[in-house]
C-alpha cells in the first residue's frame, strides 16, 4: 500500500525484527510511516506505524493507542470512553447493518467547497474522495444551490444510476 499510493517514509534509526506478521519468518521493520486519521468529527491523531509487507492494512489502535489516551473500555456497550482537548469523547461499534434513523422528508447533503478540498491536499499532499448515493424509495426533488448543480450535471456521467446500495463485503 506504501509503495502503491507512494508514501514517502523515514527511516527507523533503530531496526528491529517482528515475527508475528507471518509466522515462522523474522521481518526487520527499516521503515516508518506517519499516519494522520479521525474518528468522527471531534478526534484527530497521528500514528507512527510500521512499514511491513503484509496481504493487509488496517490502523489497530491497540495496548498503546489506550494507554496514550487514557481509554476506558466498556465491553458490554463495545465502546471507548476518554478525555481529547477538553471535551470527553466516546467511540462507538461500527453501525454496519443497522439502518440510520433519518426523517423520511429529510435529505442530507455534505460538501466541500475546491478551496478547502485544495488546502487539505496541501497538507496532506494526497486526498481520496469517497462519493456516496444514497437510494431512495421515492426522492422528492430537492433543489441545489445552482453552483452545485452546475457541478453535479457536469459530472453526471461519473456515476451510473445503477450505483450497489453497499460496499461488497470485505
Amino acid at each position: 500500500m506504501v509503495q502503491a499510493l507512494g508514501l514517502k517514509t523515514t527511516k527507523n534509526s533503530n531496526p528491529y525484527k517482528i515475527s508475528w506478521v507471518k509466522k515462522g519468518m523474522e521481518i526487520v521493520v527499516t521503515d516508518l510511516y506517519c499516519v494522520s486519521f479521525s474518528i468522527g468529527k471531534h478526534y484527530a491523531s497521528e500514528a507512527l506505524c510500521n512499514v511491513l509487507e503484509m496481504d493487509v492494512c488496517h490502523i489497530i489502535l491497540g495496548r498503546p493507542w489506550q494507554y496514550d489516551v487514557g481509554a476506558i473500555y466498556d465491553g458490554r456497550a463495545n465502546t471507548y470512553a476518554f478525555d481529547w482537548k477538553g471535551r470527553r469523547l466516546r467511540l462507538l461499534p461500527s453501525n454496519s447493518g443497522q439502518e440510520h434513523n433519518l426523517p423520511k422528508n429529510k435529505i442530507a447533503l455534505h460538501s466541500i467547497s475546491i478551496s478547502v478540498m485544495l488546502n487539505a491536499w496541501k497538507e496532506t499532499s494526497s486526498i481520496l474522495a469517497l462519493i456516496v448515493k444514497e437510494v431512495a424509495e421515492s426522492a422528492p426533488a430537492v433543489n441545489h444551490p445552482e453552483e452545485l448543480q452546475k457541478l453535479l450535471e457536469h459530472y453526471a456521467d461519473v456515476c451510473s444510476e445503477n450505483q450497489p446500495v453497499e460496499l461488497p463485503p470485505m
